[in-house]
């Protein structure tokens, strides 16, 4: 879950190994400016290729960039599960030269927390449908079809279409492997938190790489609730069938709902002024009582879609984190 992120280091030991120590030799500096700033490659080559940035001040460092594309590599779709978070940063600190535990000091400054989330509709269409989040104090920043971001001061909430990102930053990747992302629809539910360690603490309650290692569960919680926080248009979209009791009078109920929605105003018009008189009036008393109970079925339904599909998402992130979990036991 956790992806771009930001560390902070400002012990001196550590500053000074991998600006002026024997890291240096084995690291690449970007542009040749050897003073402020190196890349930590993933080893990995062509559009898989991703760096973590090191960036050096007068009193302090910091590493940032896509753990789980320096992981996984540039294309991936994949989730990072704890597991796998872990060994990323172990994989780091190796690289580096410093101890795990030293890496788990480093504040975190600025984190996003997001899922790659598979669905069955095309990922415009529920893009679309979002108009909102929180409240109004949270402005929509990014509008485009593909797209949709919500900022308020140093929190963002953004919604987009992964495939279409991947197709961008890699021009051919989907032409020369049709089948790598065979799903098509792989919608990227995100949240940022930024404005340094004190911002990300009051958010999270964890500050440290190593606090957000040991309270993972907080990072799973602040996700899923965040994501209950959007507001979803549903006008013009399909009744769908969602029981309360599970009794027959439900279906039969919604069958009626559904074949009222295949309906124009003309059409119904026409249908009932075939009717009497009397069955007219009838029949409008019985459409407003209709009417009244639509809400039933047409309420919330991208809502609906949209938070079951990223809780069996995460449900499967979480099997498959304690089935690695089993494995590393085994070993």
């Amino acid at each position: 879950m956790v992806d771009n992120i930001t560390l902070k280091c400002y012990d001196k030991e550590v500053y000074h190994h991998l600006r002026y120590g024997t890291f240096v030799e084995k690291s690449n500096w970007i542009n040749g400016r050897w003073y402020d700033k190196l890349v930590l490659n993933n080893g990995k080559y062509g559009d898989d290729a991703h760096d973590l940035i090191i960036e050096f001040y007068e009193d302090f460092m910091k590493i940032y960039g896509s753990i789980r594309k320096w992981y996984y590599g540039a294309t991936s779709l994949d989730d990072l599960t704890k597991t796998d978070l872990e060994k990323a940063w172990r994989k780091v600190a190796k690289r580096l030269g410093i101890s795990f535990d030293t890496l788990r000091t480093f504040e975190i400054s600025e984190i996003e927390i997001g899922l790659n989330v598979p669905f069955d509709m095309e990922c415009v269409e529920m893009i679309h449908r979002i108009r909102a989040f929180k409240s109004k104090c949270y402005e929509l920043n990014d509008s485009r079809p593909t797209c949709r971001k919500f900022v308020s001061g140093f929190f963002t909430a953004k919604i987009y279409d992964k495939i279409a990102e991947i197709n961008k930053d890699n021009r051919n990747v989907l032409i020369r492997n049709p089948d790598l992302y065979p799903e098509k629809n792989a919608l990227r539910v995100e949240f940022t938190l930024k404005g340094g360690r004190r911002k990300v603490l009051s958010r999270l309650k964890e500050g440290t790489l190593g606090g957000l290692l040991e309270e993972y569960t907080r990072i799973v919680n602040f996700f899923w609730r965040n994501c209950q926080a959007f507001a979803f248009d549903n006008i013009g979209r399909r009744p769908s069938f969602h029981p309360k009791r599970g009794s027959l009078k439900e279906l039969t109920d919604y069958f009626v709902v559904l074949g009222l929605a295949s309906l124009s105003h003309a059409e119904l018009d026409g249908y009932t002024g075939l009717l009497s008189k009397g069955a007219q009036r009838d029949f409008r008393k019985w459409l407003r009582r209709r009417h009244e109970r639509e809400k039933d079925y047409l309420y919330p339904d991208y809502r609906i879609e949209f938070t079951e599909a990223i809780k069996w998402h995460l449900i499967d992130l979480i099997r498959l984190n304690n089935r690695q979990r089993r494995d590393n036991i085994d070993l």
